[in-house]
């Protein structure tokens, strides 16, 4: 059974049944369910979570809050189908819903499922730019992948909002990403980093220096950076995960010093 990361328990136990409001006459009964299910699912017992979430859904199957514990409860547990279907039926129920679209994102981007990926992608941005509720309108990032390791889930995060020409575009964080936000593996740009390359044949004209860094924190506090790749322009995403995967998996190595602390998580 595949334990539970921190950031995962806290954010199930956090999240509050935010579907509700778009729910049809939830029951009292169905309600208290799904947060029993909640309870259950982060003490470990994820079959007893996930079989309480499905009774409720099988006596009221437009149940929002009780389709969502289902589709995270199965992506949590690598049941990615299952996931996919209760998002599906989900997001026809409640529409342009924030995260409903955000965990769809991230399991089709498990599955390998690129279209409905790009679909679930501009839904995403598409819900953050209307939504009535402010901390989800004010956004500037969210969590497009989610990459199972054997210390926990990697979560990818897309800041899909930027300004200037020194920005970090992706974050690649085991575990909570904003609990240390100066930690992870990040595709950045920077002026003084393109001003330096300007001058050679490898930077074309008027096109960025990207580059992705190992960012440790040492026992003192200190933050220890580690380069991988550099690229010239900004890369799709599709490009940095792979790379990323070739970190995680041990494939790849540093352009210069020591392995960081995300090298080879992933064990074959």
């Amino acid at each position: 059974m595949k334990s539970l990361d921190v950031f995962r328990i806290v954010a199930l136990v956090a999240l509050p049944l935010f579907l509700a409001p778009l729910a049809r006459a939830q029951s009292d009964p169905d309600m208290a369910d799904v947060g029993r299910a909640v309870t259950i699912f982060n003490k470990g017992d994820m079959s007893g979570g996930l079989a309480l979430v499905e009774t409720v859904l099988a006596r009221s199957p437009e149940n929002l809050d009780a389709l969502y514990r289902s589709a995270q409860f199965n992506q949590e547990m690598g049941n990615l189908d299952a996931a996919r279907g209760r998002l599906e039926r989900l997001v026809k129920l409640s529409g342009n819903y924030f995260a409903a679209w955000e965990t769809m994102l991230q399991v089709t981007q498990a599955q390998g499922d690129l279209l409905r990926r790009d679909e679930a992608l501009n839904r995403v941005k598409l819900a953050i730019s209307t939504a009535i509720d402010p901390d989800i309108r004010e956004r500037t990032d969210f969590v497009r992948d989610m990459i199972l390791t054997s210390r926990g889930d990697v979560h990818a995060v897309d800041f899909f909002t930027r300004g200037g020409s020194d920005f970090t575009r992706y974050q690649f964080a085991l575990g909570d990403p904003h609990r240390d936000p100066d930690v992870g593996l990040f595709l950045r740009t920077d002026e003084h980093t393109t001003e330096n390359w300007s001058s050679t044949a490898l930077l074309a004209a008027d096109k960025p220096l990207f580059y992705l860094v190992m960012v440790d924190r040492a026992p003192d506090g200190a933050l220890i950076s580690t380069n991988y790749k550099f690229y010239v322009g900004e890369p799709d995403y599709d490009t940095v995960r792979a790379d990323v995967m070739r970190i995680l998996r041990g494939e790849a190595q540093p352009l210069a010093g020591d392995p960081g602390g995300l090298q080879g998580i992933i064990k074959p």
